[in-house]
């Protein structure tokens, strides 16, 4: 998990430094971007709001835990990338 919050972090540092364009088309792209990252929140919001036990008596506190860590994580990434990939000083 650590290897691929860093190598998310270069790539989108290297698709910051290496954009050419209007400031409001490097907005676009970090929206897009950052799409899948809030797609993906969307889907684990659904999964937890629609957690149910598999038998009676199941404990869902892990799933619960898992389902809510990675809306987190999914989260972070999301504004992370947009600001990453849309915001530059040397956009025209």
């Amino acid at each position: 998990m650590v290897s691929a919050v860093l190598i998310s972090l270069y790539a989108w540092i290297l698709f910051n430094k290496a954009w050419s364009g209007t400031k409001r088309d490097q907005l676009i792209m970090g929206a897009v971007g950052s799409s899948f990252y809030i797609f993906l929140t969307i889907v684990f919001v659904y999964w937890f709001i629609t957690l149910k036990p598999d038998y009676p008596g199941q404990d869902l506190f892990m799933a619960a835990l898992g389902l809510m860590m990675a809306i987190l994580v999914t989260t972070v990434a999301a504004i992370t990338c947009f600001l990453f990939t849309g915001f530059s000083s040397k956009a025209k």
